[in-house]
């Protein structure tokens, strides 16, 4: 009852900053008594809605089933990065070789400058925003020359998580038939990203200016225009996986994170059909 208490008082709001990481038990411990599907169709063949305030799961179809997450993994690099990296101050960049690789497989990029020094706060805030490949090989770049390998930082981290049913073979999302997850387990990412200060930061921010000018992707800040309550959260699209999003909001002081996957839409035909279930989901509870 007390680690349960701790984390329900750090993100009793979903704005507040967690000051620091608090027990992976407490954050696993969800509550899925009585869980119901949508009452309602929607596009998406997976979605997962669970209410942070208390615990509870409300909404889920399919939250066990294998995806491809496309971009949401690159909040496994971000969760990776935060549980890792002592000092956010420290940089890395990206070559050249690389981003021209990044461009031939039709990644998302952040813009970022090559042979350019980028603190790892800098790189953090292109992974998620613009959901920059980009920011994602120089953070395996910063691993590599300490030694490491960030693919096997993210393995751990897994395991530590308790994600059972996920493997990752990139940092970016780039499709692998091996490559894989749950939003069960997704789920336990985002609430462990959510217990560092400077990953709630990241994940609510629609902006950053620092050495590098961002702005979040277009069907977030679709989300958040329509909704006064929208933080944050993040898409991922592949035309293997679909449109996913993970969107953080409140309703009557309560928090809420919900998960959308495998909406078949075509974005380059503005078929957003991940956005529209998100809002209808959303606009449901109110």
């Amino acid at each position: 009852m007390k680690k349960i208490l701790t984390i329900l008082l750090c993100l009793l709001l979903c704005g507040c900053k967690a000051e620091k990481h608090v027990d992976l038990d407490a954050i696993n411990n969800f509550n899925y008594d009585d869980v119901q599907e949508l009452d309602f169709d929607i596009h998406s063949k997976e979605y997962l809605l669970v209410r942070t305030s208390d615990f509870k799961v409300l909404y889920s179809k399919d939250a066990d089933k294998k995806i491809y997450p496309a971009s949401l993994t690159k909040l496994m690099t971000l969760d990776t990065v935060l549980n890792t990296a002592t000092n956010l101050d420290e940089t890395s960049y990206v070559t050249y070789e690389q981003v021209m690789d990044l461009i031939e497989q039709d990644a998302s990029l952040a813009g970022l400058w090559t042979d350019y020094d980028y603190t790892l706060r800098d790189l953090l805030y292109a992974l998620i925003l613009p959901s920059g490949a980009d920011g994602a090989v120089a953070l395996e770049n910063y691993f590599s020359a300490r030694g490491m390998n960030i693919l096997d930082e993210m393995a751990k981290q897994l395991e530590k998580l308790g994600c059972n049913d996920t493997h990752f073979v990139n940092t970016t999302g780039l499709h692998d038939d091996n490559h894989y997850t749950t939003l069960n387990d997704l789920l336990k990412i985002v609430m462990d990203i959510l217990t560092f200060e400077e990953g709630r930061t990241i994940l609510e921010s629609m902006y950053y200016d620092n050495d590098i000018n961002l702005l979040l992707g277009s069907s977030l800040r679709r989300i958040y225009s329509a909704h006064a309550d929208v933080l944050g959260g993040k898409t991922g699209f592949t035309d293997e996986s679909g449109q996913s999003v993970i969107v953080l909001f409140k309703e009557n002081n309560r928090s809420y994170i919900l998960m959308v996957a495998n909406a078949m839409g075509d974005p380059y035909s503005d078929q957003f059909w991940h956005y529209d279930d998100a809002m209808e989901i959303i606009e449901s509870l109110y």
